[in-house]
């Protein structure tokens, strides 16, 4: 079996945890905090969250025990779990190409 499809998964995971990271960041941007919940956002993060489990498991199970966070702290917590499988995707990828050369 070739390395290829293997980076193109990663390639494919790269770029949907990527464009849901822009959205998301856009929808949050544009909204105005006086308009109540941003449906939007929480739309687009769904699918963050589930592209982080098994590490976001911990928001998914309890999402009101990181009600006291910052702002930026509160974004790690909810969408560092899918930027870290993603890192660990291209880990994983790349030491099973070294182990094949």
């Amino acid at each position: 079996m070739s390395r290829r499809p293997s980076r193109r998964w990663l390639l494919v995971h790269g770029l949907v945890v990527g464009v849901l990271l822009a959205v998301l960041a856009l929808l949050v941007a544009t909204s105005d905090p006086a308009d109540g919940a941003n449906i939007g956002a929480g739309l687009v993060g769904l699918p963050l969250l589930a592209l982080g489990l098994p590490w976001s498991l911990v928001v998914l199970v309890d999402p009101y025990r990181f009600d006291d966070l910052s702002g930026a702290a509160r974004w790690v917590v909810y969408v560092g779990p899918a930027v870290l499988n993603v890192l660990l995707h291209a880990l994983v990828v790349e030491l099973v190409a070294r182990r094949r050369r």
